[in-house]
């Protein structure tokens, strides 16, 4: 299969991109420097079979401090792919969140809530949960900053979180099949933040209060990845557990 990935460089983007060409598809990336707001690929690149979009910014309190850069670059560049997936009927994965649950209360939330709006008839959007990886997670992310000491502070929230082994899994399994629609991409599982970091090593971090536009509590709702034959084979107390064990 003739595959694009878009931010193919970034967190899940380069995981992505790496598995697809390893089981052998014909993989091509664009991501920055590239701009995919000059989106041509049928004058540049000839014809896809699949679209997978992921070159979004994806932060809820940057959102709310840079509301127009996240519109610009989530939405009016996101419009030429979609696009071209509407008129050539290639089918098209792309970067939802499951902040568009409740897409009113923040700058990103709306971005993505539009795009599900504007995606192209053969599309998925995938509503993706916390992802993170055991290594290089992003750097803005509450993983990685427990990982690294950099934590300054820990949330009464309870988040669901996902591998990024087990999100590229998910996207194997929609490229592989027909449902078009939303899905969301998580485990089911919301654990609480402050167990998380105490787990960590953690424990001791001060809690924030006040999280304006951020949900309590996330939880996804796989009973269609499931239906389609994937299951998450993560769970991110156990990674958690091993950081611990190999940082006594």
């Amino acid at each position: 299969m003739r595959v694009l990935v878009t931010g193919h460089r970034g967190f899940i983007g380069k995981c992505v991109y790496n598995e697809l060409k390893r089981i052998g598809h014909d993989v091509d990336g664009l991501d920055r420097p590239d701009d995919i707001g000059d989106f041509t690929p049928y004058k540049i690149y000839g014809y896809y079979d699949c679209i997978i979009h992921l070159a979004a910014y994806a932060a809820i309190r940057d959102s709310i401090e840079n509301p127009d850069k996240f519109w610009e670059n989530n939405v009016v560049k996101s419009k030429p792919i979609f696009d071209y997936c509407r008129d050539f009927d290639v089918r098209c994965l792309y970067a939802s969140s499951s902040a568009v649950k409740k897409w009113w209360e923040n700058p990103y939330a709306i971005t993505k809530y539009v795009n599900e709006v504007q995606a192209p008839p053969n599309s998925v959007g995938m509503r993706f949960y916390t992802v993170y990886a055991d290594q290089d997670s992003r750097s803005d992310m509450m993983y990685r900053m427990l990982q690294e000491g950099r934590a300054t502070y820990v949330t009464n929230h309870f988040r669901d979180w996902i591998h990024v082994n087990d999100v590229c899994n998910a996207i194997k399994t929609l490229m592989e099949s027909e449902y078009c629609g939303v899905v969301d991409v998580g485990t089911g599982i919301p654990y609480p933040v402050k167990e998380l970091a105490r787990v960590m090593g953690q424990g001791d971090l001060p809690v924030k209060e006040n999280t304006p536009g951020e949900a309590d509590v996330t939880r996804a709702d796989i009973s269609v990845l499931q239906s389609l034959g994937w299951t998450p084979k993560h769970d991110v107390f156990d990674s958690a557990r091993r950081f611990a064990m190999i940082n006594e």
